[in-house]
């Protein structure tokens, strides 16, 4: 690594830094909404690409690249269909929330079914993303930097110390926006990483192409294409490590969990300035988040033809790539990007954390209701589990799983019943807090027990989540029937906090992302790219009109339904009146 690396690195970085501390030095950082939900001023550019940024960090840029290298597109339904997600979330979830003026998920609950709730899924909140997600970031992004600029042979330290010293680095550089700045900052500098990283992704699959093709991108996407099809195939891959069929089991109600219960991904959407530019964002990053596969997946794929004989490990993959095609001043830009990326999923939990710790937690045991204070301890907060995050970190390599499928297999175990919780205090006036609570405990005993205790039951993880969900719902909707809440209370007052008029293209941009997510799942079979080389041309053109139709109709039926279901809404206001 040359002087042009270290030099362009520091200066992006520095470059961020400044334009972030430019843009929030005049913001009031000094009230909960200020500095937990950026003023609630927040556009959906800005919401999008902290969305993204947020989730596109090292675990998934590496990981998933990594997952690419070892079996092709067969995993991509974690990030193709979370388009799902996020349609659900525009359309039903954000305009529930931004109705009642909630801050947090917690907050949301504490008023359906109280503090209880609350309380359980604060500390279910807190402990996947303290103990698990933030300690896998930092030893993810610390993977990838000490590979990408090999601080190992540059400072002469082994591999372990090169690691500790990164993850130390990301620690203190992540802590600082964070903890100082607020979400605002987090969001600014995510929007700037944002450009950098989807430039730089773009660039690293075309080097890669370009590589593959001996100098020639289009002979390097032919050989993508023709050497190895099953790597392309994501439907009926020979080698997975996520069947097909789990994408319709487990797969969907975690990408529901991350669309919309995750408080890492809806507090951006939260200081929406409006319901319309909240939904803006969200599906800006559904689209995109299909699109991902090709810097989140090919580049792995690419790696392992162009470096899979040399018995490299699959996270290692992608720095690999970077390390060898990119010019010095180059890596050093996208170093930064990395490390920003990095940075960003690592502030937004602490930012996440110290918001639920602050408000959810202390607020309510506390005889002090200032926002200063709760400002102040938050901030202690998120220094202590950035600490603690970064104790943990190395023992990541550990897992047994690895880390990807480690963080995927917790997720399940953790968070779904958040996913269950939520859902049942929107749909069902009748459920009380020990029905759903019950439900919800029940979940994690069970997914923690055959997870990780008793391993005879041979079954995917996505299909165990799946069934023991619907049993923890059947568990709550049996104790709902028996022990029913009859006190007919008003579930949430709807406050008047920003304009809650949808989008005027919000059904539109809704079918023309499904029909999307479909067709990449189409094109990634036999009956798209994975098949003889000349049917390839007349797969894609039948895909690409199947779809153009699709839109139309669907977009049509839609259309009726919900007219159906305004007049039918209309005929029961007239009879009450």
């Amino acid at each position: 690594m040359n002087s042009w690396t270290i030099i362009s690195f520091v200066a992006f970085t520095a470059l961020v830094a400044y334009i972030s501390w430019r843009a929030t030095k005049q913001e009031d950082l000094t009230t909960s909404t200020g500095y937990f939900l950026g003023g609630r001023g927040l556009t959906g550019l800005q919401i999008g690409t902290s969305i993204l940024l947020t989730n596109w960090s090292a675990e998934q840029l590496i990981g998933l690249n990594g997952q690419g290298f070892a079996v092709g597109l067969s995993n991509m339904g974690w990030a193709v269909t979370a388009a799902l997600g996020l349609i659900i979330m525009a359309v039903v979830f954000l305009p529930y929330f931004l109705s009642r003026g909630i801050t947090t998920l917690p907050e949301l609950v504490e008023q359906r079914f109280g503090s209880g709730a609350r309380n359980f899924m604060s500390y279910c909140i807190l402990v996947g993303l303290v103990f698990i997600l933030l300690p896998a970031v930092l030893y993810a992004g610390a993977i990838g930097l000490s590979k990408v600029f090999d601080i190992s042979g540059l400072l002469n330290l082994s591999d372990n110390a090169a690691l500790i010293g990164t993850i130390a680095f990301i620690t203190i550089i992540g802590s600082i926006y964070a903890i100082f700045g607020g979400l605002k900052a987090v969001v600014i500098s995510d929007t700037i990483n944002g450009i950098g990283f989807f430039f730089g992704s773009i660039l690293v699959l075309v080097l890669g192409l370009n590589a593959l093709g001996g100098g020639s991108i289009s002979e390097g996407v032919h050989r993508l294409v023709v050497d190895n099809p099953q790597m392309l195939n994501a439907v009926s891959a020979p080698k997975v490590t996520v069947p097909f069929s789990a994408i319709f089991t487990g797969m969907i109600l975690i990408n529901l969990y991350f669309a919309c219960a995750n408080q890492l991904i809806i507090q951006r959407a939260l200081g929406a300035k409006n319901l319309a530019e909240g939904q803006k964002g969200i599906l800006m990053a559904g689209v995109v988040k299909i699109l991902s596969i090709g810097i989140l997946l090919i580049p792995g794929i690419i790696a392992f033809h162009l470096y899979g004989t040399e018995g490299i490990k699959a996270d290692e993959a992608y720095p690999l790539l970077i390390n060898r095609l990119m010019p010095d001043y180059l890596v050093g830009i996208f170093g930064a990007v990395l490390f920003g990326a990095v940075v960003s999923t690592f502030n937004s939990i602490i930012n996440t954390c110290s918001t639920i710790f602050a408000l959810n937690i202390y607020k309510p045991f506390s005889k002090s209701n200032s926002d200063m204070k709760c400002i102040s301890v938050g901030k202690k907060f998120g220094a202590v589990i950035a600490v603690m995050a970064a104790c943990l970190a190395p023992l990541i390599q550990y897992a047994d799983a690895g880390m990807y499928m480690f963080v995927q297999k917790f997720n399940a175990s953790l968070h779904l019943p958040i996913l269950l919780i939520v859902v049942v205090g929107m749909v069902s006036k009748r459920a009380t807090a020990k029905s759903t609570i019950t439900g919800a405990i029940a979940y994690v005993v069970f997914s923690l027990f055959l997870n990780y205790i008793y391993t005879g039951w041979h079954l995917h993880f996505l299909h165990k989540a799946a069934i023991l969900f619907g049993l923890s719902l059947a568990i709550t909707w049996f104790m709902t029937i028996r022990n029913p809440d009859t006190s007919n209370k008003v579930l949430l007052p709807i406050v008047d906090v920003v304009d809650l008029t949808h989008w005027k293209h919000i059904r539109i941009a809704c079918v023309m992302t499904f029909v999307l997510m479909v067709a990449t799942y189409v094109m990634a079979s036999s009956a798209g790219i994975v098949t003889e080389p000349e049917n390839i041309a007349r797969n894609l053109i039948t895909i690409l009109v199947g779809s153009i139709i699709s839109v139309f109709v669907l977009n049509i039926l839609v259309k009726a339904l919900l007219a159906k279901h305004h007049a039918k809404k209309q005929a029961e206001v007239e009879v009450l009146s």
